[in-house]
């Protein structure tokens, strides 16, 4: 349990004289203080222990995975035990990276990076000189958000995989267009 101190003296105020209808004297200095404490602050703090997990279909913390998930992070969605449960205010629920991060709680705001690496090497294709631009685009996010936190429901890094090497063939079929194309259109061509 906490403590209060006078406001002039810095004495402690015995729980006592806490919550009264009327200020008592400061029993150091004599000054009248009132002193009101939420009930709330009078109990003891409970530890926080977690259960565990009983059966495989219950849902298990995202840290620990014998214990069982209590909540689930409002910014990142990782269930959580009562251990890794951080209160964000407003009823909202943090987990530890989250909070460290200071992570507003926006689900909506996780993007799939690998999925946006992706379409920009496939779906470009479609139009012939369009890969010039997203081919190295994707490139940048493959290899900037190599190690970017993964969205609510972990995936492997096929996507990113995947597109590394679509861009791969781009860029070696551009340099080709440049290289014996082009020139062979306008007569120049390469002579073996």
């Amino acid at each position: 349990m906490g403590y209060v101190v006078c406001g002039a003296c810095s004495a402690r105020i015995p729980p006592t004289n806490w919550n009264q209808e009327f200020a008592l004297p400061c029993p150091m200095c004599a000054r009248e203080v009132a002193v009101t404490v939420f009930p709330v602050a009078l109990r003891p703090p409970k530890p926080a222990l977690p259960e565990r997990v009983v059966t495989g279909e219950e849902a298990s913390c995202y840290n620990h995975a014998a214990n069982r998930a209590v909540a689930h992070c409002d910014a990142c969605g990782r269930f959580l035990c009562a251990l890794c449960d951080l209160d964000a205010g407003a009823g909202g629920h943090l987990c530890p990276t989250c909070f460290e991060r200071q992570e507003t709680p926006a689900l909506h705001e996780r993007v799939n990076y690998d999925s946006v690496a992706l379409g920009l090497v496939t779906l470009p294709m479609l139009l012939c000189w369009l890969p010039i631009v997203t081919t190295p685009a994707a490139l940048f996010f493959a290899f900037k958000f190599w190690n970017a936190p993964s969205p609510v429901f972990p995936r492997s890094r096929w996507r990113l995989w995947l597109t590394l090497v679509i861009a791969a063939l781009q860029v070696a079929a551009v340099i080709w267009i440049v290289a014996w194309v082009i020139p062979l259109t306008n007569g120049r061509g390469v002579q073996p």
